[in-house]
C-alpha cells in the first residue's frame, strides 16, 4: 500500500447528486492519522459548498460494496 501524506490525491466516494451524477471525486489529503485513516478536502464537480471528510478510511482500491464510505488510491495509467 502507498503511504499517505498531506497534499496527495485520492478518490472519494460521494453522493452523485452533489457531483453531476458521478459517485466518485478527487480529494486532497489534508491530515494523516494513520496509514489507513485520513482527512480530505473533496473537489466536487457541481456543488459549491466545500466537502470535508474526517477520519475516513483509505483503501488500496475502490471497494466493491457501494455502501462503503471510503477513499482509495487512483489507478495508475
Amino acid at each position: 500500500m502507498q503511504k499517505p501524506s498531506p497534499g496527495r490525491i485520492v478518490i472519494a466516494r460521494v453522493d452523485p447528486l452533489m457531483n453531476n451524477g458521478s459517485d466518485e471525486a478527487p480529494a486532497v489529503i489534508t491530515r494523516v492519522w494513520s496509514d489507513t485513516t485520513i482527512n480530505v478536502r473533496v473537489l466536487l464537480d457541481a456543488f459549491t459548498t466545500p466537502l470535508w471528510l474526517s477520519s475516513i478510511r483509505l483503501l488500496d482500491e475502490r471497494p466493491a460494496d457501494r455502501g462503503v464510505y471510503a477513499t482509495w488510491w487512483p489507478p495508475r495509467v
